[in-house]
């Protein structure tokens, strides 16, 4: 009877340890360092950066015949209000209560991007697109699309101040 009490325990014992080394202890998966998920958006060590490729804007006569502005909604996010803008295409507008400026480059009622220019597939307001310039303190901070229909797109960010492109404004 003792031997039997004695390979219980042993039984247990081994059975015991083997759940154990069994269980794999999970663990999230290490990001490298400057992975496009962490900060500062660099890709991993070894990762070749993809070229940047300079394209052409091409605004037809049709286009610029036809609008004439956009509208921004400005958001002040100190004083937590937005307020809308109408601003022409070549105009620049002094954001209120800030030492910013924000100008319209172009505006494209139907945004297409080629290998090598950048145009509206039509005059009708499928994928309305501005190309904007924001500068601050006199210093150019910012100069890319917004999107009226994805707003997310490389939206402009600062700590201040938010800008989103509502749409194009017809003559």
């Amino acid at each position: 009877m003792m031997m039997q009490k004695v390979l219980a325990v042993f039984v247990v014992f081994v059975l015991a340890v083997s759940f154990g080394a069994c269980k794999k202890k999970e663990e999230k998966p290490q990001m490298p360092a400057g992975h496009p998920g962490m900060e500062g958006g660099m890709p991993p060590a070894g990762m070749p950066q993809m070229p940047k490729v300079e394209r052409q804007v091409v605004v037809s006569k049709d286009i610029v015949a036809t609008w004439k502005a956009v509208k921004l909604s400005i958001e002040n996010k100190s004083a937590k209000t937005t307020k809308e803008y109408t601003v022409n295409v070549g105009s620049e507008l002094s954001i209120p209560n800030t030492n910013m400026t924000v100008k319209v480059l172009a505006f494209l009622p139907d945004f297409k991007m080629t290998d090598k220019e950048i145009k509206s597939a039509s005059n009708k307001p499928n994928m309305p697109a501005a190309l904007i310039a924001v500068n601050e303190n006199g210093k150019e901070i910012w100069n890319n699309w917004l999107f009226s229909m994805q707003p997310s797109i490389h939206p402009f960010q600062h700590e201040n101040v938010g800008i989103i492109l509502v749409g194009g404004v017809a003559k």
